[in-house]
């Protein structure tokens, strides 16, 4: 027993570290560790961890549930409250237990709203709960810590590491903290840190330990004195202040983010690493960059919220126009009369009547709906993400925000990046163009070495400068295959790890760093070079820069960046205007064809310059405040009257189905944007390949050098190409604007810009930032008034893809930064056609039907509480057992329609794909369609209740003798209400499967017996007693019902069929030949349906799309 007692107490303990901690942390987060509250962060005390105990550190847990045990329930209610549903059936319920207003049992109310909030409660909770165990997984990893005092290695679970502790971390190991390297294995103090999980980028970034604390034993880290001031927690990756004091230095050691291991990050290339904790848990550059899981609403629900106010504007009238006629039937001479009229006072009467039919009429908007939303969506986002076509390789389609799947099917807009989302982001070196001459013949396959050896004198030494140039000026690292030893690259892009494999395939090997030694194999000579300087790349500098000592001594920068940046810090010489201009014809040449280009230059520095230009460099780069802005000043002072080396040009496929995709898109009416940072040339180019641009069209270029001559150039282009001459099908328009034109018309010309574009069938924005992206998205969605989708696969793609309103990331090569920010991540663009036509389409066809049905099923059934209101002195008296209503609505008729909602069909796929034009013909929320099935749920109601009542209106006498009674007239109403809004769902189901017809029958037998259990269950209520059997003694009952449900479905038979056979539209026409088996060659070729054969342009015009009708059928779905 002690054996099993002690087995329940450990595992009890770790339960305890498994949830109890990070529960307790989640919940009781202060305020002041979120960033910009804290006044100052307190003083780390190396190797004391009772003092850092006594300080104000957050635990190390992280958490990415939206929810907490205290806030989940607060918060799972004021998300329902936005849904005007759910408001609604709160006011009801409340008005429902006040019993001398409400003719229904309160409890009927209450149950079927805990029923709407414990689904949407549990779908919640199911979500947030796999979130938990990712985080209580992550939470209790196990890591190394390192005893004070002692050196001795320690396993410690995440959320017990503290600041202050030191941590070890191993080879390929997560970094459980933010941390201060104080020692490496490497002897030059260097680690290697990959941050894909941070910033999406797949390369090796350096980090460097502590130079007065490298080299030293575990020992020797353990018994070290001191203090580290830290700047204040801040969500910025890669900015970190402070200083280091140790007992027996001097001076305080200076502190950046090239000593900072950050959590989530990867430690790499390196054995081990130990540093000191700076920063834990929720204070983690990681922790301050975590954002709660945003809150959409689609155009569906926003409408879905207007239609249901609509209807409760007409529950209100209708309880009005009851209460008004309530008031003249009792004061009328037969109600005085017969006993019936007025006693309480007439005010009080009228306002407790009024809420009474406010109670009884809430059944018109249908309580279920919610709820089979909810669960519909999340199947259908399960759909998606099963989707196995797609797929690519080991990636699959992941739709992250349900809400979202209907307006997949309204995208009018689609801006999309190029670089690695409509190419494949894996970079050949192709061309090159060096000391004026081009070389395009095979330098990928090293035809440029032969070229090098065969040189002479003076053109030799270019040559070799040039690939240098390629194999040194980057900030690629440097691994090793672990079973051939070759030489792989890692680069922080795609673009440098391209030049690195091109110099060594040339011949330039670039061989790896030893502290601030570059290895380099030239031409099979080693050459070892001093790296004296780094200029990293940036998005604002768009170029990079080292500064070399060569073996001889000399001093070289070497420099490489895109070509109007470097083109502006050529030095001003005759050899290099004359090099420049050759040089420009071979960049427009390599843009010709699609290709990536960047110019090279280099600089000999003196030794007076380079000591002087250093003395700054080391001042700027121990400054605590304004560090960045000294070092670009000097970076930009030195990167200046550079010579001329050459060009490069690297090809960047297209991805697979891009052109066919695209092609597809457009013909389903959707305009795709393309916004790129490359040459106008190239995005151009790309344009025509991927069939974004065809030889037809009209490209108007916008390139403007100032505000006002860019309006002038619009004002220009918008009288030529609209007024003078409008659009045609056969010469369509397509717009390309440079980013800088792009930022006056950002500025000064949003309104005009948007008069032309709107007429292009395409656009390209070229050299745009980042920002820009985001404000293009916004000036379109804001102005047009349409719904957009953003697509992009990098860091630098996430501003736009949060902007649109449907972000979609990219699973590419540069990590997933912009898929994790993304509503649906997709293996590659081509799924996006999918993801639109076939997904978006159905989801949005599901949903509408299950917002149309669910309203016409309520007011089919329950606006003959209206009818019968006219024979009972409008008294609100109930046709319908309070029980039964209730389960008709969360039960009997919400499972077929939620399983329609799953699997309804209008077109199969391969049709979808054939003829993406349908996408266009959107089956959206629509008032008018709304109101004919309303209109539907009237007649229907008219002929449920006067059939009904034509049966009972004798008080029809049952077989011993006695008569029927309010209550069998409302069951026998309330089961042909049953029967036939089920036969209407089934009538306008177009795709049947077996798990849908199953679900409707037991709908029906679910009736049946529920009816049963109260006809023989007399406890429960009493009223409904014995009306199963009463309802089968009736002599006329089955004549009777089958005579309502035929006089109710025929008039709606009768129409689909005279819609079909004499006004078809474009989608039945598909439907017939799927089901007939007709071919698309079998047409005759002059027959042709003009909506079908509509197209965007010529190039698009598919002759497939043809009037092959067979005459005289009847065919309502499809096989």
């Amino acid at each position: 027993m002690d054996d099993q007692a002690g087995e329940r107490i450990a595992s009890f303990q770790k339960f305890r570290g498994a949830v109890k901690g990070p529960l307790r942390l989640r919940a009781s987060v202060p305020a002041r560790h979120r960033e910009g509250n804290r006044n100052g962060y307190p003083v780390i005390d190396i190797n004391e961890p009772r003092m850092n105990s006594e300080k104000d550190f957050p635990e190390n847990s992280l958490y990415t549930t939206k929810y907490t045990l205290w806030s989940f329930l607060p918060k799972v209610l004021i998300e329902q409250c936005r849904k005007a549903t759910s408001m609604f059936f709160i006011v009801v319920v409340i008005i429902t237990c006040i019993p001398q207003i409400s003719p229904v049992s309160p409890y009927t109310s209450i149950s079927g709203l805990v029923f709407i909030l414990a689904v949407s409660a549990v779908r919640e909770a199911y979500e947030d709960w796999l979130r938990f165990r990712a985080d209580v997984k992550v939470n209790n990893k196990p890591f190394t810590t390192i005893e004070p005092g002692t050196g001795q290695k320690k396993r410690t679970l995440s959320y017990r590491i503290k600041v202050g502790h030191l941590v070890y971390v191993d080879s390929g190991s997560r970094v459980p903290v933010d941390m201060v390297i104080l020692a490496t294995s490497n002897a030059s103090g260097v680690a290697f840190m990959e941050t894909a999980p941070l910033d999406g980028e797949t390369n090796l970034k350096p980090v460097k330990a502590v130079a007065a604390t490298q080299g030293k034993t575990l020992l020797d880290i353990a018994s070290l004195r001191g203090s580290i001031v830290a700047e204040a927690p801040n969500h910025k990756l890669y900015q970190f202040r402070g200083s280091l004091e140790l007992e027996g230095e001097p001076e305080p050691i200076s502190l950046d983010e090239k000593q900072l291991l950050l959590m989530g990050s990867f430690l790499k290339n390196t054995a081990w690493a130990v540093g000191v904790c700076i920063y834990a848990g929720p204070e983690t550059k990681l922790g301050l960059n975590l954002k709660p899981p945003p809150s959409k609403f689609s155009q569906l629900d926003r409408k879905l919220n207007k239609y249901v106010f609509s209807i409760f504007a007409l529950d209100m009238a209708l309880c009005t126009a009851m209460t008004v006629l309530n008031h003249f039937f009792e004061t009328s001479d037969a109600a005085v009369a017969l006993g019936i009229g007025q006693k309480d006072p007439p005010i009080l009467r009228s306002i407790g009547l009024f809420f009474s039919y406010f109670a009884l009429l809430n059944y018109l908007i249908p309580l279920s709906l919610v709820v089979t939303l909810d669960c519909v969506r999340f199947i259908q986002a399960q759909f998606i993400t099963w989707d196995a076509k797609m797929t690519h390789g080991d990636k699959h389609c992941i739709a992250k925000t349900s809400n979202l799947n209907d307006e997949l099917a309204l995208v009018d807009y689609i801006f999309s990046d190029k670089t690695g989302t409509l190419t494949e982001n894996l970079m050949i070196f192709k061309s090159c163009s060096v000391a004026g001459q081009m070389y395009s013949d095979g330098p990928e396959s090293g035809s440029l070495q032969d070229v090098v050896l065969e040189a002479d004198q003076a053109v030799r030494p270019k040559l070799e400068l040039f690939l240098l140039a390629m194999s040194v000026c980057n900030s690629v690292q440097v691994d090793h295959d672990p079973v051939t030893d070759a030489v792989i690259y890692k680069a922080a892009s795609p673009d440098e790890e391209a030049l690195c494999n091109g110099a060594r395939t040339n011949g330039v090997i670039f061989l790896g760093r030893e502290g601030t030694r570059l290895n380099v194999d030239v031409l099979g000579q080693p050459k070892v070079f001093e790296l004296l300087a780094e200029m990293e790349f940036s998005s604002d500098r768009r170029r990079m820069s080292v500064i070399l000592r060569a073996e001889d001594g000399q001093i070289i920068l070497l420099c490489k960046g895109a070509d109007s940046i470097i083109m502006d810090r050529l030095a001003d010489t005759e050899s290099n205007r004359d090099l420049l201009g050759v040089t420009s014809a071979h960049l427009d040449t390599f843009s010709q064809q699609g290709l990536r280009t960047l110019l090279l230059g280099y600089r000999v520095l003196s030794d007076e310059e380079w000591l002087k230009w250093r003395s700054k460099w080391v001042v700027a780069s121990n400054l605590i405040h304004g560090r960045e802005a000294a070092l670009e000043t000097l970076s930009d002072s030195v990167e200046r009257e550079l010579v001329l080396i050459g060009a490069t040009a690297i090809e960047d496929k297209l991805q697979a189905g891009v052109p066919h995709a695209i092609q597809n898109l457009r013909r389903a009416g959707i305009k795709v944007w393309v916004i790129t940072g490359d040459k106008q040339e190239t995005a151009i180019n790309i344009g025509y390949s991927s069939r974004l641009l065809a030889p037809h069209m009209h490209v108007l270029k916008i390139n403007g050098s100032s505000s006002d001559e860019t309006g002038a150039l619009l004002e220009s282009l918008i009288q030529d190409y609209i007024h003078a001459r409008p659009l045609s099908r056969t010469h369509p328009l397509a717009a390309v604007v440079d980013g800088k034109t792009l930022s006056f018309i950002l500025a000064d010309h949003k309104e005009c810009f948007l008069s032309l574009v709107r007429n292009c069938v395409s656009v390209i924005c070229n050299r745009v930032t980042p920002l820009q992206k985001a404000e293009v998205v916004k000036l379109v969605a804001e102005g047009e008034d349409a719904v957009t989708l953003s697509i992009g696969d990098g860091g630098n793609d996430v501003p736009m893809i949060q902007q649109a309103h449907i972000g979609v990331g990219i699973q590419g090569r540069e990590g997933n930064q912009a898929a994790r920010a993304a509503d649906f991540a997709v293996p590659q663009f081509r799924h996006v056609e999918r993801l639109l036509t076939v997904h978006g389409r159905y989801c949005l066809m599901r949903n509408t039907k299950i917002i149309y049905y669910s309203f016409y099923k309520n007011i089919a059934t329950f606006m003959t509480q209206i009818w019968f209101s006219i024979f009972s002195g409008f008294s609100s008296q109930t046709l319908f057992d309070d029980w039964v209503m209730t389960a008709f609505n969360m039960v009997f008729t919400a499972a077929p329609i939620g399983f329609l909602g799953m699997f309804e069909k209008d077109l199969v796929e391969t049709i979808i794909s054939r003829h993406p034009q349908v996408y266009k013909f959107h089956k959206k929320l629509k008032l008018s369609s709304l109101l004919r099935w309303i209109a539907y749920a009237i007649y229907h109601s008219l002929v449920i209740f006067f059939c009904s009542f034509a049966l009972f209106y004798d008080d029809d006498v049952m077989w011993h003798g006695l008569g029927t009674g309010l209550h069998v007239f409302g069951a026998f109403a309330m089961s042909i209400a049953v029967i036939v809004v089920t036969l209407k769902l089934a009538l306008e189901t177009l795709y049947w499967v077996i798990i849908t017809a199953v679900s409707m029958a037991l709908s029906l037998v679910g009736y049946c017996i529920v009816r049963l259990i109260l006809s023989n269950w007399l406890a429960f209520d009493p009223s409904q007693y014995g009306i199963v059997t009463a309802l089968l003694h009736i002599p006329s009952f089955f004549p009777a019902a089958i005579l309502c449900i035929v006089l109710a479905l025929l008039p709606d038979f009768t129409f689909k069929f005279l819609k079909r056979s004499a006004f078809p539209k474009s989608w039945y026409i598909l439907q017939e030949k799927v089901k007939f088996g007709i071919r698309e060659a079998d047409r005759p070729s002059n027959e042709t349906h003009p909506l079908l054969s509509h197209a965007t342009f010529e190039s698009d015009f598919d002759p497939a799309m043809t009037q092959d009708r067979v005459r005289g059928s009847s065919h309502l779905g499809e096989a």
